[in-house]
């Protein structure tokens, strides 16, 4: 099959459930990886992508023997509060794409996408099929039309071939909409996050000399984290440290944070680097904000968590109640801090048990359930 996979996430540089699907499917199915565009306000807002203008103009960049990347070209804003705009954008993406498309010899390809907006896009790249893979409640972001992005999502979800989600929140508030849908939570990397649990894995530099306890964040740090809870888990220790390791959301306001001595937030690290994070921390946390988000998100980073075999610490989340034997859960500042004083009392049997079940939820299991079933599908489509 020849695959357009319309993400929401550049590949570099932070690997999500996008990436780490595409790069295990089969290499006899080729992709054509298509990054999420700008808008022509989005350098005002953060200077740190104005240098995906560039990127547009070159093209599709190889990146392995199957995959290519294109970045689209700017766009409008308010895609997603208002749909004539989306319309207008979505023309623009499929031109880029018809082209990428030709230049690589793409026909009759299956349109993969993560978007509700590629809604319109639909029907311009001459797709056989198409697969939606919802990993969000993209009506529950910040700055959206709630009730056009749903109309714009149901749309989507009845003209896809099939659909895949995340968590059982959101099987369950899609699959009104479509015919053929599969419920296929996140996973980790298991091979990768278990170096945090190998004798020979140095600890990261910045901790060495922390004091202890440390407890650890590691993931971007946007609007559904819970900062307040990381205040005050930190003002609540007699001694030890609080490090955050991940990119900061330009509007995001950690100064307050930043006055605590006690409290480091680190930046983005190279996820090959992540391990030895990991393994500095005696708590792993996983402080997501309770709304609408992230009732039904399936929280990635807890899967690597548990594949670390550190200790957790976690807000509670429908999507993981079921590792309530393996996980310390607590409910506000001061339930989140008594989880992680728990989390402090770890023993190896629970270790032991948390890393089974990592090995029970890894990429490659992910990739081959959803591949076996759209190549099932796909042959059947196409006799």
């Amino acid at each position: 099959m020849d695959i357009v996979c319309i993400s929401s996430v550049d590949w570099e540089p932070l690997w999500t459930r996008k990436q780490q699907i595409m790069s295990r499917l089969p290499q006899n199915h080729r992709i054509l990886y298509v990054e999420p565009p700008i808008s022509f306000l989005s350098p005002f807002k953060d200077p740190g992508v104005a240098f995906k203008k560039e990127m547009a103009r070159t093209g599709i960049r190889p990146l392995n023997e199957n995959i290519w990347l294109l970045s689209p070209p700017v766009v409008l804003p308010f895609a997603s509060r208002w749909p004539g705009i989306n319309r207008l954008n979505q023309r623009q993406i499929a031109r880029s794409i018809r082209a990428a498309m030709q230049q690589l010899g793409f026909k009759r390809c299956v349109l993969w996408t993560y978007l509700h907006t590629s809604c319109h896009l639909l029907g311009q790249l001459d797709e056989v099929m198409r697969v939606y893979d919802c990993v969000d409640e993209h009506s529950a972001y910040e700055g959206f039309n709630p009730s056009l992005v749903k109309a714009m999502e149901r749309q989507l979800l009845k003209s896809c071939d099939l659909v895949f989600c995340t968590a059982r929140g959101l099987y369950e508030s899609k699959k009104p909409y479509c015919e053929r849908i599969f419920l296929s939570p996140n996973a980790a990397d298991i091979e990768h996050f278990r170096l945090a649990d190998d004798a020979k894995t140095p600890i990261a530099s910045e901790l060495e000399n922390l004091p202890r306890p440390i407890l650890g964040f590691v993931g971007a740090i946007k609007e559904w984290i819970d900062l307040d809870l990381i205040l005050y888990a930190a003002r609540s220790m007699e001694t030890g440290s609080v490090v955050m390791v991940g990119p900061v959301g330009a509007n995001i306001d950690i100064s307050h944070l930043q006055q605590e001595d006690n409290i480091h937030f680190l930046g983005h690290r190279d996820r090959q680097l992540l391990p030895r994070y990991l393994k500095g921390f005696d708590v792993c946390l996983n402080p997501f904000r309770e709304n609408e988000l992230t009732a039904t998100v399936s929280p990635l980073k807890f899967y690597e968590y548990l594949a670390s075999g550190r200790p957790i610490a976690s807000v509670p989340m429908p999507e993981i109640m079921e590792f309530q034997n393996l996980v310390e859960f607590g409910q506000g500042p001061k339930g989140f801090t008594a989880a992680i004083n728990r989390a402090l009392q770890d023993n190896p049997e629970k270790k032991a048990a948390r890393l089974q079940k990592a090995r029970e939820n890894s990429w490659e299991s992910r990739a081959q359930f959803m591949i076996e079933i759209i190549e099932g599908y796909y042959k059947a489509k196409i006799g």
